[in-house]
Order: structure tokens, then sequence, then C-alpha cells
């Protein structure tokens, strides 16, 4: 039996090589695929939007909205309560629907046209309103005008008026049984029919008279249409097959709509590929799929795949049985996006006029005000991981817009970004993508220096740990063998170094120039955060020295310290921001939250808000530790976030928000520069 591929917790937008490989370990290092692959992405970044469903970081399925190239990634229905699965927009991109299901209910990937609640909504995702109850108007398909839909039961196929919800005509369903498509032109229907030679054949109905044909009679299933109404593209298994004991692997195809000629248009060998979308031109296609062919909907997935038609047929990896049945397949381009599942596409420009925020418009804890707030306050620059395994350096606007990718590299990973006080460039680590991205070393690998968009990297080398920006952008502190050495930008020494005393990383230069702060471990029994006079060097505790400290950051008067302040081990808890006077003397909490690690807290330039990194685990590794970003307002500080009543009893003031949750990415920071061309890979 087939199944279509479930969801999993989405990641910052991925443009890869191909081949797309849910393995991770077969991108090339050829430079010409991978300009192929870039060209590719641009080609397809402003055609519209993609809407698909994916496992959220709550852990419930929501749908999501991004661009073509996986850019301008947002929630749009954030939902914990419930899940939102296979949206399909309206052919005039106005409208959308989906089925909604209780989150208790695990979604079925042979059923879930036929679980939950249908639901229309604008297909910018408000205005949702649920249509009939539970399990009616299964498997429900746009008409070209949007004013009808058709479904299907077991009793037949339905066209129902939306409008009065009137059945207007019905249809015997000869053998149909599931994923019921309605054609553009309004004359056929599609689906997955078990009356034609076979459980899982690809059919196509006339919507007037009833009469229907196979388009495919092997296992297959997922069938969409071409605008043309004249071609499907589905999902086979073509039989006779050696891999899997004969079972074989579900590969990407295409056919006349009579059935009279297919062919194929992505196959991989170790990977099954399902839920083909044309985009509405008919040049491009959509497409998902994992080694699961049950769509492994309990862990992680697999990304999604878009390619050119006219570049089919795309074979990934080695496959090289499948590579002799095709001698003349390409190896891509291939644009791989989030992970996902059931991609719907259209050239409408359903976001005009309305910012990519990660908040909904009509959220009422405060955060799309929040939102709104921030959204033209400069940028952000983090870390995150790919969706390939390796850590690239991305940036955004501040309220979750704009999403862009400045590293692009299979082979590194890159961490610890950090912008010069003019916005005008950019430092971070790289590390060979075997090397694990550590809240503890990352600062002691390759320090390159780049463009604020990411352009023009210059790798320094290893010779530079734990490196920061001085106040005039032209050099650079570091933490050097010898003690805290400044250089130029070309790495030259600049004068002799000072002593570090107990100072072991996380170096950070003050706004004026006048202090160094960091972790240190020489002010008590654990890491602890030191204040270091840049003239004097003098030594002073900033942090409580009896349990750990980390993460330092200044605040932009240079009086001002903000850190994370950890836990004594023996009493375990969670690591909260704190911010302390740079002498040590007045300390006072800014966040916690029940069940999460607040670490790197940077504020805005103007000190106004400050945006930090959470954590499930206790930061080491960042591998796994579902690291996140948020964003409050300082005026709101303290902020209490989740149920903790002994904190609640002694922060008595405290606020619940608002937090303007950021999706994935760890250790951001934060310019108040003007970038022109975010994303700009070098």
């Amino acid at each position: 039996m087939l199944m279509r591929m479930g969801g999993a917790a989405i990641a910052a937008a991925v443009i890869l090589v191909a081949p797309l490989s849910v393995r991770g370990d077969t991108a090339p290092t050829a430079r010409a695929p991978d300009e192929a692959t870039k060209r590719l992405a641009g080609e397809v970044r402003d055609k519209g939007w993609i809407v698909f469903s994916a496992r959220s970081e709550a852990g419930d399925w929501d749908l999501f909205l991004m661009r073509p190239d996986g850019s301008n990634l947002r929630n749009l229905t954030r939902t914990p309560e419930y899940h939102e699965a296979a949206p399909q927009i309206s052919r005039d991109g106005r409208r959308l629907l989906y089925r909604r299901l209780p989150r208790r209910e695990t979604i079925d990937n042979n059923h879930f046209g036929t679980q939950g609640e249908l639901v229309f909504a604008n297909s910018d995702g408000t205005d949702a309103k649920a249509f009939g109850a539970s399990g009616e108007y299964p498997w429900a398909s746009w008409s070209p005008d949007g004013a009808q839909i058709a479904c299907l039961s077991i009793k037949g196929i339905s066209f129902v008026d939306i409008a009065s919800h009137k059945v207007v005509r019905t249809l015997e369903r000869k053998g149909f049984f599931q994923q019921l498509t309605w054609s553009p032109d309004g004359r056929w229907l599609s689906g997955v029919a078990n009356s034609f030679g076979t459980e899982w054949a690809i059919a196509r109905m006339d919507a007037a008279t009833g009469e229907a044909n196979a388009v495919s009679r092997e296992q297959c299933c997922t069938p969409d249409w071409f605008p043309d109404s004249r071609s499907l593209v589905f999902s086979n298994r073509p039989t006779g097959q050696k891999a899997r004991d004969g079972y074989g692997w579900t590969q990407l195809w295409m056919a006349d709509a009579e059935g009279k000629s297919r062919r194929l248009v992505y196959g991989e060998d170790g990977r099954h590929v399902y839920g083909g979308h044309v985009s509405p031109d008919g040049k491009y296609v959509l497409f998902t799929g994992n080694m699961q062919e049950d769509g492994d909907p309990g862990h992680a997935g697999a990304p999604m795949g878009l390619m050119r038609l006219a570049d089919a047929p795309i074979i990934g990896g080695k496959s090289e049985a499948l590579r002799a049945l095709h001698p003349g397949a390409k190896n891509g381009p291939v644009v791989v996006l989030p992970a996902g599942w059931e991609p719907c596409w259209t050239f409408t420009d359903i976001a005009a006029g309305r910012p990519a925020s990660a908040a909904t418009p009509d959220k009422a804890d405060g955060s799309a005000a929040l939102a709104r707030e921030l959204h033209g306050k400069g940028w952000l620059v983090f870390s995150a991981e790919s969706g390939q395994g390796d850590y690239d350096l991305v940036m955004m606007r501040p309220d979750g817009s704009g999403r862009a990718k400045l590293t692009d590299t299979r082979a590194w990973n890159e961490a610890g970004a950090r912008f010069s006080p003019d916005g005008k460039r950019l430092l971070y680590y790289r590390m060979p993508k075997g090397e694990a991205v550590d809240n503890n070393t990352y600062g002691t690998y390759d320090l390159v220096v780049a463009g604020a968009d990411g352009s023009g990297a210059t790798v320094l080398g290893k010779d530079f740990p734990w490196a920061s920006w001085g106040a005039d952008s032209m050099h650079l502190a570091y933490l050097g063998k010898n003690g805290i050495q400044t250089i130029d930008l070309a790495g030259q020494a600049v004068g002799q170094p000072m002593a570090r005393k107990g100072i072991v990383q996380q170096l950070v230069w003050s706004p004026d120039g006048r202090w160094f702060v960091g972790t240190a471990n020489g002010l008590g029994p654990y890491w602890n955060i030191g204040r270091l006079g840049a003239e004097t060097g003098q030594m002073n505790a900033v942090s409580e020295t009896e349990r750990y400290n980390c993460t330092p950051d200044w605040m932009p008067d240079s009086q001002r310290v903000l850190y994370s302040r950890g836990i004594i081990p023996e009493k375990g808890g969670w690591a909260q921001l704190w911010v302390a006077s740079g002498d040590g003397r007045e300390k006072r909490p800014v966040c916690a939250e029940e069940g999460r690690h607040l670490y790197g807290g940077c504020a805005s330039p103007d000190g106004k808000y400050v945006v930090f990194t959470r954590s499930e685990a206790d930061l080491g590794k960042v591998d796994n530790s579902k690291t996140r970003m948020a964003i409050i307002r300082w005026a709101d500080t303290p902020v209490l976030i989740g149920e903790n009543a002994p904190l609640r009893k002694t922060w008595a003031q405290a606020r619940s928000g608002p937090l303007l949750d950021l999706s994935w990415g760890w250790e951001p920071h934060w310019t108040y520069a003007d970038i022109k061309r975010p994303g700009a890979t070098p």
C-alpha cells in the first residue's frame, strides 16, 4: 500500500544542490551544479507562494507559507490544540481549504481527506471557518471558479455549492476511493481507484458523464493536474525493481490523461517520492517523500523538492539500477525546501502588504503588535540547522520576515555571527561539518570576516579564538594564548597582549571600547561572568560566583551586562536571562521560562528589546537541543514565561509577555544598519 509523507518540525529554508537525498551524504563538491541550483532558486523566488503542512515547534501540524525558493517562511495557523493538513489553494489564489482535526488524533496518510472538519479560509490563513462537522465533505477539491467543491465518499462523488451547502449533483465513484482532484478546466476529476486491475491506480473521470479511464495501472497515488488539464503528475512504484526484496522505491511520474504515454520525472533509490504538484505555469514541479513509505510521521520526515519539468527526468544519488533504466536522466538541479507535506502553489501575491510576521494578526497575547513594532528595526543574524546536517548563517527582520541564508556550505558549519558596530561587516566561525556546533567551543575554529550580507568572506584561520569587534569596527580582540590581543581586519597584531585574568571564552568588547567582558573560570567554583578594564587590566565579577553563568553581552550603554544566570549543579533548574551593572553590584532578572534554558541574550542597538535563544537542553552541543529564538521588550521585563509558582511568587511584578517567537535558530545578533542585499552567498 502506498501512503503519503508525514510532516516534521520545520526548520530554516534550505537551498541545496541536487541530488535530493534524505540521507544528506551525497552533496557534490562540483561548483557548476551548485550554481545551477542557485539559478533555479533565483528563477522561482518571486513566482508566487507555496502553502504546505509541517510539524510545528509545538509538536502539532500547522500550515506554513513560503516563497518557492524557501524564503519568507511563516506559520499560517499556529493552533497547538489542532492539526491542520492537506491545504489546497483555489485556482484564483484567494481562498484556502484544508482539514483540521484534534491534536490527539493521528493524521492518517491514506485517510486524512476524511479526518476532522473541512475548513475554508483566506489564502493568508485569516478568517478560517469550519464547513460542516467532522468527517463531512471528504476529499474536497476546488472547482475552477471556487464556487463549488467536489467530494468523494463511499456513496459516490458529490458536487457541493459552497454558498448554500447544497449538493447540486452526484456521480457514481467508479472505484475512486481517495485523493480526488478537480481539473483546472472543470471537465475532469482525477483520483486513486481500485477498479482497473490493481488496488492503486491513477484514474480520470469525466465530470459531466462519469465515464472513467485508467491513467496508470501500476502502484500509484497522489495525482495532480497540469494547468492544461491534459496531463497528470503522480507517484508510481514500477514493478520489477530489485531493491528492498523486489518492493522497490516510489518515483514521481507524469502521463497524458488518456493514459497513452508515461515518463519518469524524478526518482531516487532510497527515497519514496510523493505529493507532486505542478506550478500554475506548468514549468516546475514540487514533491515530497522520505525513506519510510508511511511518511515516518513520528520522526524528522524529509525536505520538499522543486525542479524544472524541462530538466526531467532527474535521478538523485547513485541509484545505479534506476540510472540503467533511464540512461539519459540528469542529476539536477533541484532546490531543496524545508521539511513539509502536500505542498500547493499559487502565483497570486497572497502576501502583498502583509509582513511575514511570526505572529498571526489576531493573536491575543500581544505578540502580533510586537511583531508590527519590530518589522523595520534592522536585521538579525544567527546560526540555524540547514536541514541537511550542517549549520548555516541566516538573516531576517526582527519580526521573523525576510528570512534569507547568508551561507550555504554543506561541508561546513557556521556559527557565532556578530555584526560590526557600524553594521557593515560580519564575523563568524566556520568548522568542518563533522565537528559539533557547541556553545562552549564554537569560537575556537576558523575566524571568518565578511560583508554584512555575507559577501566577500575572508577566512583568517584558527589563530583568533573568541574574537569580538572593537568600537571602531576596524579592529578585533581575541583570547590568545598569551592574553587578550587586538588585531586589525587583516589579522595583524596591534600592541601588546593583555593578561586574560581567567577569561576562557565568549569575549565581548564594550561599545565604548573601555571594557572587556567574558566567561571566566577564576572567580568561583564554576564559570562566571567577569569584566576586565581595557586600559587597567583590572578584573571584577559581574555575576554571582556560586553558580554557572555564561554568554555575556553588553547593553548599548556599556554600563550593564546581559548574561545567562545558570544553575547550581546539585539544585538543577533552568538558566535565566539576567542583567547586572558592570561592577556587579546591581543584578536583576530579565526573563525566565519554565522548561527552557535561556542563552545568548543580545540587546537591540537602542536597548529597547532583547533577543535570545531558548533551549530545551543545557548547552553544550546545540544539536538536538531544539533551540528557538525570541524577542521581548526591555520595558516589559522581567518576563516570566510558563507556569512556575515559586518563581512567580519571587518575581511578583513579572509579566507573562509579550514574547515574539522567531522559530529555529541560535546565538542571534542585531544591527539597525540598512543592509541592502541579505542572502547574497559569497
